[in-house]
């Protein structure tokens, strides 16, 4: 595996999010500098109001994930932070767009910053998109 992982969720599907985390966990925990870059539908997923009410597009798994009271794709996020290298960016355009503050966001992520910076950070990186 390469040194730097970078991901990029586009979708707003919770299982998407999901598998998102579970990936950029493991990697982050194995020594990788993992770098998240979060845009359009998939940024409902990390607004503070969605995440409270647990208000997320998502199909059979989500359902079973919810069910059993698993980990969150918010808290795999939250303990790869906590273990690794991980860093989580939300694209400024779909915020602007959408009238969105970094205050609206949940904790967990770092900062928001365009396309091109993003693809500044992920240079030389594998590249993972949902």
């Amino acid at each position: 595996m390469s040194e730097k992982l970078a991901v990029i969720i586009a979708s707003e599907e919770y299982e998407k999010s999901h598998v998102a985390a579970m990936i950029a966990s493991v990697a982050a925990v194995s020594g990788v500098e993992v770098s998240i870059f979060v845009t359009m539908n998939a940024v409902y997923n990390f607004l503070k109001v969605n995440v409270e009410k647990k208000n997320f597009d998502g199909g059979k798994i989500y359902e079973q994930i919810k069910e059993k009271k698993a980990a969150m794709f918010y808290e795999m996020f939250d303990q790869a932070k906590m273990l690794g290298g991980l860093k989580i960016y939300v694209c400024s355009m779909v915020m602007d767009l959408l009238k969105i503050e970094q205050e609206d966001l949940i904790d967990i992520v770092d900062d928001n910053l365009g396309l091109a910076a993003f693809l500044g950070i992920m240079e030389g990186a594998e590249t993972i998109t949902f």
